[in-house]
């Protein structure tokens, strides 16, 4: 059962960013470059700590977030936004503290914690974005990715808590993602 909880989860995710590139080459979405610029580095340490701690099926779903967020960095760096706010900079900044201290630290329980934290700031970037601008973000990467995320929490292998704790935070996180935005778009359509 693991192994279709995994498999869907993958499956899941790939549904959820097919369009969201599409919207992206369409120039519908304008993925923030730094969050998605942070986030092709740290999908891909969380997929190596998750195949290393025993994950199974749950690190298929990280690994194919690892090429489909490096798809969508790469896409922002012309399609994008964001970058040269104060905001930018002083996530970038935290980010890089957090990466160092990550690069010092050998044991694969904290740089997950140390990884989840780094991502939590990156995204902040997106949040706001969400927020101010909705209409440079759409639904369903986002909650199709949450989605996802309870799958890969139902794939875990084994009981362990650094096992569970990024797939639970993926699944807040792109809620968090998904509610900024409908709170901004909100007002809108009381409007009409």
């Amino acid at each position: 059962m693991k192994a279709v909880f995994g498999i869907l989860a993958v499956l899941i995710n790939l549904f959820g960013y097919i369009p969201y590139i599409k919207d992206i080459a369409a120039h519908k979405v304008k993925p923030h470059r730094v969050t998605w610029g942070i986030w092709t580095i740290l999908t891909t340490i969380v997929f190596a700590n998750q195949v290393l701690n025993g994950g199974g099926w749950s690190a298929w779903f990280f690994g194919s977030t690892a090429i489909l967020v490096t798809l969508t960095f790469v896409l922002s760096i012309r399609n994008g936004r964001g970058g040269m706010s104060r905001l930018d900079k002083a996530i970038v900044a935290a980010a890089a503290l957090l990466f160092v201290y990550w690069l010092m630290v050998h044991d694969t329980h904290t740089s997950t914690i140390l990884a989840l934290c780094i991502d939590a700031v990156a995204a902040v970037p997106t949040v706001v974005k969400a927020y101010k601008h909705p209409d440079t973000e759409s639904y369903p990467q986002w909650v199709m990715a949450a989605i996802a995320g309870v799958f890969s929490l139902l794939a875990i292998a084994k009981a362990d808590f650094i096992l569970a704790v990024y797939p639970l935070y993926v699944i807040l996180m792109n809620s968090l993602i998904v509610s900024a935005k409908f709170s901004a778009e909100l007002p809108t359509k009381h409007k009409k």
